[in-house]
């Protein structure tokens, strides 16, 4: 791996691992309080705020528009659908990350060239992730699996159609137009404790996970390439195991300690290909 690829994934890979492998956790903690597609309406929310007001105008456009509806209605329902369906909501988390394989397969289909190594290290990677899940599937898994799918769609839809565009302007208008849409499914499991414990956890986890992840995402996608920064986010249910453990004392089980080994290995071997 070259000294700048090595630059530019510890400059944007590094932080999404964190950003977002924070977010499991505290959304742990807020679901006892929020009823999931609450979170994704207020997760949203928070970055349409932000982003609007950092941005100073619009990134406007059909192709915007479609990018939203993949990255962020489209990820955020299928999730949250995986978490209400699911009696396990960390198992469908994980799903999300088979989303490596398939953008390898759209990327492929589409013309794009992966040396064997990258796809031994990517199929690797998502065998690492999801090895503890397919012991326990059920339909919430599977809506975590079309999440994944729903995201590698997204991510090289952005990546051949949008990398160009100003990254906060194009976030500020998917935020604004993906909130009508998600506020109309949130019925769906819903119950929510008005408390300044729930409400300062809600904020925390929307500045967290929505603004700094996807800013620190989307730069990752532009800098990196949809092949290798998708690679490089099976970190995030490894930091997510970490900082679970800080917040709860969750030891991993062996399967997942195995799996994350194995994920290690896979991100390598692709970011090395």
């Amino acid at each position: 791996m070259s000294s700048s690829t090595t630059y530019l994934f510890i400059k944007w890979m590094i932080p999404v691992a964190i950003v977002w492998g924070l977010s499991y956790p505290l959304t742990k903690l807020i679901t006892y309080y929020s009823s999931p597609m609450i979170v994704s309406v207020v997760r949203v929310a928070i970055a349409s705020v932000f982003f609007i007001i950092l941005g100073r105008g619009l990134s406007v456009g059909v192709k915007q528009f479609i990018n939203g509806l993949f990255n962020f209605v489209g990820l955020l329902t299928f999730l949250n659908l995986g978490v209400y369906f699911s009696s396990n909501p960390g198992l469908v988390a994980v799903m999300i990350y088979t989303q490596p394989l398939f953008i390898l397969l759209i990327e492929m289909f589409m013309g794009t060239r992966v040396k064997i190594k990258g796809i031994i290290g990517i199929i690797l990677g998502v065998i690492g992730v999801t090895a503890s899940a397919f012991l326990s599937f059920d339909l919430g898994l599977l809506f975590g699996i079309l999440g994944g799918i729903v995201w590698a769609i997204g991510t090289v839809y952005y990546r051949r159609n949008l990398v160009k565009e100003n990254l906060v302007k194009l976030n500020a208008f998917m935020s604004i137009t993906s909130l009508p849409i998600l506020l109309l499914l949130t019925p769906l499991g819903y119950h929510f404790s008005l408390s300044v414990i729930n409400i300062g956890l809600l904020i925390a986890l929307g500045l967290i996970a929505q603004v700094g992840g996807f800013y620190f995402w989307f730069n990752a996608v532009k800098y990196l390439g949809s092949v290798k920064a998708s690679s490089g986010s099976l970190l995030v249910p490894i930091m997510a195991y970490v900082l679970s453990f800080a917040f709860f004392r969750e030891i991993p089980t062996p399967i997942q300690i195995i799996g994350s080994a194995i994920t290690l290995i896979g991100v390598y071997l692709t970011m090395t290909s």
